[in-house]
């Protein structure tokens, strides 16, 4: 009978869900989905001084934004008791020693070759003669997180460790307890780290690492799941584009690659920004709302909204790309005059502009209305686009890339358009 796959993931809660530690929770889950197995969350607080429940509250609601759910819950914390049991088998064997407070595991005193047969990176030989003697229980009591992890790993019957490939180095440690404790030793798969652009491993120093930002930022959990999936793993036919059912059926160890995998904020941003264009307006206003800090009419946040889902990369940049919308701008009177044109074509094209929004009726300040009378106006006044189109835009957002100014005039509607091409007139004539 196969045997049944049990897979953990084992953060220490003494700062924010580190985006790391999401990629190997991800990997585990899915792996354990796509064998019917279960997913263990193990919280490694025995560091009292450090560990937080604020932290511990962080891991939990990353992992519940990304849809990954565990079967079971454990805390180091509470398990001192079943620490001791183990450890007195050791001892019941003459494998350790007390020194200066603490308790050592000691390592066979003749040479031997551990092998790690690693899912990912093949065999992995190491000597025992290069490893000390492992502390087993520090002096204040509390166990290593050698002793724990392979106790743990042992206690909850965990058949896959799926974890980072800085652990590699631990691996022949463990596996020398594994043994020492009669226990069968797991399968192993050390994940490559996540670096930087320039190839340096990141830290949890810089705030990139922090998940809770990407959170926050607006990032949506389904981007999320396809950039941190082909972070070191490849899709069979290369597609960024999938479903989390796709990836449980389509995940495989066997294309997870051994090099660094690099953080590349600009694929996760061109992900992000596919799924926010294809969500439904609907679902797309709903949760793009809570980002503007605005009193301003619904109908005009529905505008402003709806113009810029095309461009928006993630939630957050909605404010920077709407503030036009809600507040007059402020630029310079240059930014009007298009590059072939002059000051006086421009203020010629806004006051051409002007005259003919003031005598558009109301009821007909549509979009087909505005742009057929200034398509209109311009074959008339012998302007190029760019003396009228150009500064209209500018008129009306400050800015050189924004929506088209007929989608512009429809949103802001007839009074705030005219106020506003008044005012870009003035700037140029100052």
């Amino acid at each position: 009978m196969e045997e049944k796959v049990r897979v953990r993931f084992a953060p220490s809660p003494t700062g924010p869900l580190h985006i790391g530690g999401v990629r190997t929770a991800l990997f585990n889950y899915v792996y354990a989905l796509q064998h019917k197995g279960k997913f263990v969350l193990r919280f490694e607080d025995t560091d009292k001084d450090r560990s937080e429940a604020v932290f511990e509250e962080s891991i939990r609601q990353g992992l519940k934004w990304m849809g990954i759910k565990w079967d079971e819950e454990h805390y180091q914390s509470k398990r001192a008791e079943i620490y001791q049991n183990y450890l007195t088998k050791l001892k019941a064997q003459d494998l350790t020693y007390e020194q200066d407070g603490g308790i050592y595991f000691k390592t066979p005193v003749e040479n031997k070759k551990i092998v790690v047969k690693d899912l990912i990176r093949g065999q992995v030989e190491f000597e025992s003669k290069d490893f000390d003697d492992m502390v087993l229980f520090k002096k204040d009591g509390t166990p290593t997180f050698h002793f724990a992890n392979v106790v743990d790993d042992i206690d909850m019957g965990i058949t896959h460790v799926i974890r980072g490939e800085d652990h590699l180095s631990n691996t022949p440690k463990h596996i020398l307890l594994y043994e020492a404790l009669g226990a069968p030793v797991p399968q192993f798969a050390h994940i490559p780290l996540i670096l930087n652009p320039d190839k340096t491993k990141m830290s949890k120093r810089t705030g990139e690492t922090n998940f809770e930002q990407y959170i926050k930022a607006g990032y949506l959990p389904e981007a999320m799941i396809n950039f941190l999936a082909q972070l070191g793993w490849s899709p069979p036919d290369t597609q960024d584009f999938f479903t989390f059912d796709e990836l449980v059926k389509m995940f495989t160890l066997s294309r997870v690659q051994k090099a660094g995998a690099v953080f590349d904020i600009k694929l996760l941003n061109h992900i992000n920004h596919q799924y926010l264009m294809e969500l439904p307006f609907k679902e797309y206003v709903k949760i793009a709302e809570p980002y503007l800090d605005t009193k301003a009419d619904k109908k005009l946040v529905g505008f402003a909204l709806k113009l810029v889902q095309d461009r928006a990369r993630f939630l957050s940049e909605i404010p920077e790309l709407t503030h036009y919308f809600f507040a007059e701008p402020d630029y310079d009177a240059k930014l009007l005059v298009f590059k072939k044109s002059s000051p006086e074509q421009t203020t010629k094209g806004l006051e051409v502009a002007l005259e003919v929004l003031e005598g558009l009726d109301d009821k007909a300040w549509d979009i087909g209305s505005l742009q057929q009378i200034l398509d209109h106006t311009l074959d008339a006044s012998a302007l190029n686009p760019g003396d009228l189109f150009w500064p209209i835009r500018v008129a009306l957002s400050g800015e050189e890339g924004s929506p088209s100014p007929t989608e512009l005039l429809e949103a802001l509607g007839k009074a705030e358009s005219i106020k506003r091409i008044k005012t870009a007139i003035k700037k140029l004539n100052v």
